[in-house]
């Protein structure tokens, strides 16, 4: 247990921007605790007799006396040097930490002259927090030089210091880094006076990247509804003209925003190799003269914004043709070795990318870790973010569960909870609505034509595409190209057979754990979603026809009113094959068989059978589990006592909501209670050897860290939650 908690601990102590090293400061070192703080540290390097010899020896030796005697006379070059130079340090350049908790218990100007001379010399630190609060504005010319550094970790710190030296940095990073955006432009909406007195002069200087970026940050007040706040501001030069020649800049049509100073063309501008951009008219592509004009136009791309001429080429031109023309620009960009000041070659990819593209962008995100690109790959989440089209999202949930890197993982995450917040979604209801139709909507989409072959697809019962030919004879693999097939139409027709293939199978591989869970966790949905999102999409319809659904009360969301299957023809009928009327404010949800009379499950079998519907997944046939009622009475269930499972048998119940983190204990949380399952004599899950043996023991249900019966549960979670481990201690 004690393994378990410290990775736990450890990682909250890290995610919240701590380290082990602040910890011990809190808790033992400003309280005077010392000779607690070196037992903690021997504890934490048992494993390492050198470096607990360090430790021992370490708070007497030479050069903690010097340290002591550079600090009480206020040497502070000699202090820093000793603890650069200090073997107990474990000082390395790259990866030193100072603890800023510890450093503002030190007289004020000693405390400043430290965190400057810290920045100064680019070392990391921790607790920034705490120690701007106690020295608030004094600290800012460090704080200035930190964000020069390292701007996206000290961003979330300048938010709370109103100070017009702040404001042209913000702007600058307003102007030119897309993944700060959103926190520059908290910043200058939050201090609009601060933000208009440090930048309106800098507007009527000689053109720069400063005026550039100054007139965009007062473009935004401006939008904002802060007009009156710019006149006041502008009216202190007290020069009639001030304000309105700022008026008449702010007040710039679209077409009229753009770089003073037009940025040349990158070496890797060749234009005329690429894929030519064509037109909707008479599919022609765009001359040579229009390809150059469109690459000054990308070119004024500024921290993520577009010129607004682009999006009118978005009218004229065909989607799939800008978007190739994309992929060909983002490649020459990084074959040149993916120049940052030319980043606008990889944001076009948001801007004129289409599904294709999404999906070609995501192999490269998901090796671009191995390759040490971890930043580039970020930058591709923001543009998957940024894609108009439901695919791309569909793409960034499938890196949020699929990818090896695990920072990776989470980023994409982060991306999604953005998406979900912005319009107003939980993670689930996103989920929801990110599959995507893949072009089902259109009759001929199932058909593919190679010339004198035809192929059509159907999908099975997990959702699966099996391809057909015109003798209606199953095809074992996707066809290849043969000589007699036409050169124009085959072609296409496997290319868009091949993407079907890869986004159904990848859409089925989330689709169907989700419904598997919404079964377990008795997920509901309004009547309006459920015709949006399943019975009228697509895809989606072809698994909610094999499925029975459950009507509910919306004041009673466990009552089940009545059952029923969608039918081909997207009737709804209940249990004896008649149509029903759903009511209007009812919830809908994937009805379970202990909900539904024993009739009920036997008529819905033989409907099933007859119509030769396969399930997706395990409902009528689902494995449950009832308690006697003198389980029922009890607060701790025995019924597997001497019983075994192996270790990767108990990992496998992860994928039926229960929770490892003890080297003894799995937990599965329905809410107000939870469920501990015990067993002995437990493993290490840093060295799991999957074929160990682990003795069943005891599982309690707890509320309010209190036992209590099984009575208090209800019957269906209970169930869920006893299916998986009747299965491996049965």
């Amino acid at each position: 247990m004690r393994n378990a908690w410290n990775k736990k601990w450890t990682s909250c102590i890290t995610g919240t921007g701590f380290g082990d090293d602040v910890w011990l400061f809190l808790n033992y070192i400003l309280p005077g605790k010392l000779d607690a703080a070196r037992n903690s540290l021997i504890v934490q390097w048992h494993y390492y007799q050198g470096r607990v010899e360090e430790i021992l020896n370490g708070w007497n030796s030479p050069q903690a006396q010097l340290a002591e005697q550079a600090l009480r006379s206020g040497h502070i070059e000699a202090l820093i040097n000793i603890w650069e130079n200090d073997n107990f340090s474990r000082y390395r350049p790259e990866k030193s930490v100072w603890n800023l908790y510890l450093l503002a218990q030190l007289p004020r100007e000693m405390a400043l002259t430290f965190w400057l001379r810290i920045i100064e010399k680019k070392h990391l630190f921790a607790g920034e927090d705490y120690f701007l609060s106690i020295l608030g504005l004094d600290a800012l010319p460090g704080l200035l030089l930190a964000f020069s550094h390292r701007p996206k970790e000290t961003f979330p710190l300048i938010l709370n210091f109103g100070a017009t030296e702040l404001a042209l940095p913000v702007a600058r990073v307003w102007r030119r880094f897309a993944a700060q955006r959103d926190l520059a432009r908290q910043w200058i909406l939050q201090w609009p006076e601060h933000t208009a007195s440090a930048l309106i002069p800098l507007v009527f200087t000689k053109p720069s990247d400063n005026s550039e970026a100054a007139l965009l940050a007062l473009r935004l007040l401006y939008e904002q509804g802060h007009g009156e706040l710019l006149q006041t501001v502008a009216n202190r030069w007290q020069r009639t003209d001030v304000w309105s020649a700022l008026e008449q800049l702010l007040k710039q049509g679209p077409m009229d925003i753009y770089p003073a100073r037009i940025p040349k063309a990158p070496d890797f501008w060749h234009p005329a190799m690429w894929s030519r951009p064509r037109l909707i008219t008479n599919n022609q592509p765009v001359t040579g003269d229009a390809l150059e004009i469109i690459g000054e136009m990308l070119r004024f791309t500024q921290g993520g914004r577009f010129y607004s001429g682009l999006e009118q080429l978005k009218t004229f031109c065909q989607p799939q043709t800008l978007a190739a023309f994309a992929w060909d620009l983002f490649t020459a960009w990084q074959q040149a070795g993916a120049p940052a000041k030319d980043n606008w070659a990889f944001l076009a990819l948001s801007l004129f990318g289409d599904e294709s593209t999404a999906r070609d962008l995501t192999t490269q995100i998901l090796a671009w870790p191995q390759e040490g690109k971890s930043a580039r790959a970020v930058s591709g989440l923001n543009i998957l973010t940024l894609m108009n089209n439901d695919m791309a999202l569909i793409q960034l949930h499938h890196i949020s569960q699929r990818a090896k890197s695990r920072p990776l993982r989470d980023n994409a995450a982060e991306f999604l909870q953005v998406v979900a917040e912005n319009r107003g979604l939980s993670q689930e209801e996103l989920a929801d609505r990110l599959v995507p139709t893949l072009g089902l909507d259109d009759p001929q989409a199932l058909s593919f034509d190679f010339g004198p072959r035809q192929f059509t697809v159907r999908f099975d019962e997990n959702l699966n595409p099996v391809i057909f030919d015109q003798q209606n004879v199953r095809q074992k693999s996707v066809p290849r190209l043969r000589a007699d097939d036409d050169q124009l139409k085959a072609p296409e027709a496997l290319a868009r057979l091949k993407g079907l293939k890869k986004d159904a199978t990848q859409v089925s591989k989330n689709l169907l754990p989700r419904l598997e869970a919404a079964l377990r966790t008795t997920r509901r949905w309004s009547l309006a979603d459920f015709h949006t999102l399943f019975v009228n999409h697509p895809f989606t319809r072809l698994v909610t026809q094999r499925l029975i659904w459950g009507v509910y009360p919306a004041n009673e969301p466990r009552r089940l009113l009545n059952a029923f299957r969608v039918a081909a023809e997207g009737e709804f009928c209940n249990a004896q094959d008649e149509p029903i009327d759903l009511p209007a404010d009812a919830l809908i949800g994937i009805a379970h068989p202990l909900e539904m009379t024993a009739e009920m499950r036997s008529e819905f079998a033989q409907l099933f059978a007859d119509y030769e519907i396969i399930p997706p997944l395990r409902q009528l046939t689902r494995r449950t589990v009832l308690l006697t009622p003198d389980e029922s009475a009890s607060n701790s269930l025995n019924r597997w006592e001497g019983k075994s499972a192996t270790v990767g048998q108990l990992m496998g119940m992860r994928y039926k909501g229960w929770e490892s983190g003890y080297e003894d204990a799995f937990v599965y949380d329905l809410g107000e209670y939870r469920l501990v399952l015990k067993f002995s004599p437990g493993f290490n899950h840093y060295n799991v050897d999957s074929k160990a043996l682990m003795s069943f023991r005891s599982l309690r249900v707890y509320s309010d860290n209190k036992s209590v019966t099984f009575a208090e549960l209800d019957v269906f979670d209970l169930s869920e939650a006893l299916s998986a481990p009747d299965v491996i201690f049965h």
